[in-house]
């Protein structure tokens, strides 16, 4: 009982594993979501539904540097016992959020008219719609960058796992009455939108509070810096499957596109363990304590060993248990895609940590773009086999990995 109480004792490890366990939860739900569509789909039509489950997350390349950066701000005039102010930076974003994402969205279609349809093989009426789920890809980070610069954990977590409900439930349910992938693509619309709407609940003591206007200025160096590094680091970890489609057929797309899905595991897990660890740190920075990333670090170590020795030993029944036979590449592919997407783990707290002590400029922005031109001209070059794709996918990681170790300075943190 004293070691149980030991363990929560720390605001780090109790908010880890409050927001871990329900993020896991959260991930549990969108990988029986995957799981379901690859049996119900088949391999071709699931190669599509993995190309737009990443198109969905390039559009959440902004959206992920935008919660980061509300975060921020937030843990700043939380610190500064201004609540009115972060009501009134709430009601700020939201209105322009409206008017940016209309434009995106615009812009988007005009895109796959004219070019993306074509190139992916994909209907421009399924890119439309797609292209629908940016209102709500760029309103949730709102709320939940506030709930997590507020350490809500508890509540963050919970407005995830409502997400992968009615993702769930709602893309299953029209799948199942024919609507194929036009199915799926609705429950990723719908989970989004209502996710932040629920949030209001979570935050009424905010809202309920008397408003102060507060805007955030995105013209900073601090922060155009950490917002486009964020959305640099979300194409690192999903250009794969894109460029998979694009110079494979749809079938071997679709078994590598259930090899990253896999991977992935292991970059969701470790994300939620940094969102606990940024306003901490972000919060430590400004109080002039020390930070907490040496224990982030070992506890991420801890999960990526074990699933990298599954990925190892269990390739072949991993996929089998949770694909289906249809779905099994032969070699060591899998533990490649493993070893990538743990060192972009690493990279991901690393860029955290960063931001969190307004550490990251130009020459931090430099190395991840140089990076990301590393891993589009590797893919480029290395795509006569799956396997060879996928090796060069980790050594792309790999490279990040180190690149982050000399530019980003973890070390001097512990």
């Amino acid at each position: 009982m004293e070691f149980i109480k030991k363990i929560f004792s720390s605001e780090f490890r109790r908010g880890a594993f409050i927001l871990l366990a329900l993020i896991t939860f959260g991930n549990i739900l969108s990988y029986i979501f995957q799981f379901t569509m690859a049996w119900m789909l088949g391999p071709a039509d699931y190669a599509i539904l993995a190309t737009i489950t990443s198109i969905i997350a390039l559009f959440g390349t902004p959206t992920n540097s935008l919660q980061t950066i509300i975060a921020k701000h937030t843990t700043e005039l939380k610190v500064k016992n201004k609540i009115g102010n972060i009501k009134g930076m709430f009601k700020y974003l939201t209105l322009r959020v409206l008017t940016f994402s209309s434009v995106i969205f615009v812009l988007f279609s005009i895109i796959s008219y004219f070019w993306l349809s074509n190139s992916l093989n994909i209907s421009f009426s399924l890119l439309l719609l797609t292209g629908v789920f940016i209102f709500g890809a760029f309103l949730y980070p709102i709320g939940a960058g506030i709930l997590q610069g507020t350490k809500k954990f508890k509540e963050l977590g919970f407005s995830f796992i409502v997400n992968g409900i009615l993702k769930l439930s709602i893309g299953i349910s029209l799948v199942l009455i024919g609507w194929k992938v036009y199915g799926a693509v609705m429950g990723f619309i719908l989970g989004s939108l209502f996710s932040f709407f629920i949030i209001f609940i979570f935050i009424r003591d905010i809202l309920t509070s008397k408003e102060s206007k507060e805007k955030i200025s995105f013209n900073s160096n601090r922060n155009i810096f950490s917002f486009i590094a964020i959305m640099i680091f979300v194409f690192l970890f999903n250009l794969d499957v894109i460029f998979a489609k694009v110079f494979f057929s749809a079938e071997i797309a679709g078994k590598y596109a259930v090899l990253s899905l896999l991977g992935k595991i292991i970059l969701f897990v470790t994300m939620s363990i940094g969102n606990v660890m940024f306003p901490i740190n972000s919060e430590k920075f400004l109080k002039g304590e020390k930070g907490i990333i040496k224990k982030t670090l070992v506890f991420i170590s801890i999960i990526c060993s074990i699933v990298l020795v599954a990925f190892l030993f269990f390739p072949e029944l991993i996929i089998k248990i949770l694909f289906g036979e249809a779905y099994v590449l032969g070699g060591n592919i899998l533990f490649y895609v493993g070893i990538g997407f743990v060192s972009l783990s690493f990279v991901n707290i690393f860029i955290l940590n960063s931001i969190s002590k307004n550490q990251f400029k130009g020459k931090q922005f430099v190395y991840m773009l140089s990076c990301l031109i590393i891993q589009i001209i590797l893919f480029n070059f290395f795509h006569l086999t799956i396997e060879q794709f996928s090796i060069a996918f980790m050594v792309s990681a790999i490279i990040t990995f180190f690149g982050g170790i000399i530019f980003l300075k973890p070390q001097e943190s512990f």
